[in-house]
C-alpha cells in the first residue's frame, strides 16, 4: 500500500527536527517535504546534525499541499491561524492538519487576546479543531481531520489531573512545573542562553502562562462541568529537555489513597504511553520517549501528583504523531514504541 504523504511546516526547529526523526522510522509514512526559511535547499542535517546519513531530504521554502495527505505545522504562535484557511481551501478540505502551535487549542476566540496577546484571525475554525491530548480526547481525535496539538506544560498537567477531574474533584490545584530550555525554541534568548541558564532557575509567567486555559478546558470536558482551576508557576530549569510537574490538590471528602489510585488505574491502566509509577518519577526515565510517568500520593488531606515528560516528544512531536495514528485508525504506538535514553 502507498505510504501516507506528509509535509512539515517549520522543519528546522527543535519540534520539527523531532518530527522528522520520528517519521523517518514510521512504517506507514513518507516525508515528502519540510520547510525552512533559514536553510532552503540545504540538507536537513544542517539544522539537525543527528540526522546526517539518515535521509537525503532537503529543506524547501514552500509545500505543495495538493501532493500531501497530512500536514504538521511546527511554526510559531500566530502563523497557523493566518495560513490554515488558504491551506484548507487549496486542498479542498481533504488535507489532515496537526498544528503544534497554540493557534487552535482554545474554543473561545475571546481568550486569545487575554492569553496570547493577539486577536484570532480565523475564529470560525476554532471549533473544527479537536484538542489533541490523545489520552484524554481520543474519540474526538479519531473522528477529526484537524488537530490542535497541546502545549508541553498542558500535556504534563492535564495528564496528571485528568483522572481527578473525571472523578469529580474540584477546587484549585497548585502546579509547579520545571522545563528544559528546548521548550523556548531553537533561537537563543536571554532565558535560554546557556551562560544564564546553567546552574540557575527562574520562574516566569506565574499564574499567567498561556497553557492554563487549555488545561482547564479539557478538565472541564472530562468532568462535564466546571472542574479544577489551575494555579501554574512555570520554572526555567538548567537542562535542555523535559518537564517535571508537581501538582497539589485537596483530597475530596470520603476519598482515600485507594480511591485516588483507582481513578488513575481506570483512566491509564491500558495506556500505551502513560506509566503509573510507585515512586516520584525522573526525567531521565522519560526523556527521548513518548512516555509520561505519573506518581500519585495522599497525605494529610492532600493529593500529590507528579508527572514527567520529554517536552519535545510527548509534549510536542511524539504526541503529534500519536494523534496522526489515531486519526488514521492505526496502532497508536506506530513509530513511537521506543524507550528513551538512560541515564
Amino acid at each position: 500500500m502507498r505510504k501516507l504523504r506528509v509535509g512539515i511546516e517549520g522543519g528546522a526547529g527543535f519540534a520539527g527536527g523531532e518530527l522528522i526523526r520520528i517519521l523517518l522510522g514510521h512504517p506507514k509514512v513518507e516525508i515528502v517535504s519540510a520547510t525552512s526559511s533559514t536553510f532552503p535547499g540545504q540538507p536537513v542535517f544542517m539544522a539537525h546534525p543527528n540526522l546526517r546519513g539518515r535521509t537525503a531530504l532537503k529543506f524547501s521554502l514552500k509545500l505543495d499541499y495538493e501532493r500531501l495527505d497530512a500536514l504538521f505545522m511546527a511554526g510559531g504562535h500566530g502563523d497557523a491561524m493566518g495560513e490554515v484557511p488558504a491551506i484548507i481551501h487549496q486542498s479542498a478540505k481533504k488535507l489532515r492538519i496537526i498544528d503544534l502551535s497554540g493557534d487552535f487549542r482554545l474554543k473561545d476566540p475571546e481568550l486569545y487576546p487575554l492569553w496570547y496577546g493577539r486577536k484570532h484571525h480565523s475564529p470560525a475554525l476554532l471549533k473544527s479543531f479537536s484538542y489533541g491530548l490523545t489520552e484524554l480526547n481520543r474519540p474526538s481525535i479519531a473522528k477529526s481531520r484537524w488537530i490542535a496539538n497541546p502545549g508541553c506544560f498542558a500535556t504534563a498537567a492535564a495528564i496528571a489531573l485528568g483522572p481527578l477531574a473525571r472523578g469529580g474533584a474540584s477546587g484549585t490545584v497548585a502546579v509547579t512545573a520545571v522545563t528544559g530550555s528546548s521548550g523556548s525554541g531553537a533561537s537563543p534568548s536571554l532565558i535560554t542562553h546557556h551562560p544564564t541558564r546553567h546552574a540557575n532557575m527562574k520562574a516566569y509567567k506565574p499564574f499567567r502562562h498561556q497553557h492554563v486555559p487549555e488545561v482547564e478546558m479539557i478538565l472541564e470536558q472530562l468532568a462535564g462541568r466546571k472542574a479544577l482551576k489551575l494555579s501554574l508557576v512555570p520554572v526555567s530549569g538548567p537542562f535542555a529537555r523535559g518537564i517535571y510537574a508537581v501538582c497539589q490538590a485537596e483530597l475530596p471528602k470520603g476519598w482515600t489513597l485507594e480511591t485516588v489510585k483507582g481513578h488513575y488505574q481506570d483512566m491509564y491502566g491500558g495506556s500505551a504511553f502513560v506509566r503509573l509509577v510507585d515512586e516520584p518519577p525522573t526525567l531521565s526515565a522519560v526523556n527521548g520517549s513518548n512516555h509520561c510517568d505519573v506518581f500519585v500520593t495522599v497525605q494529610d488531606g492532600r493529593i500529590g501528583v507528579i508527572a514527567a515528560i520529554d517536552n519535545l516528544i510527548k509534549g510536542a512531536s511524539g504526541q503529534a504523531v500519536q494523534n496522526l495514528n489515531v486519526m488514521m485508525g492505526w496502532d497508536e504506538k506506530l513509530g513511537l514504541d521506543f524507550a528513551g535514553h538512560y541515564p
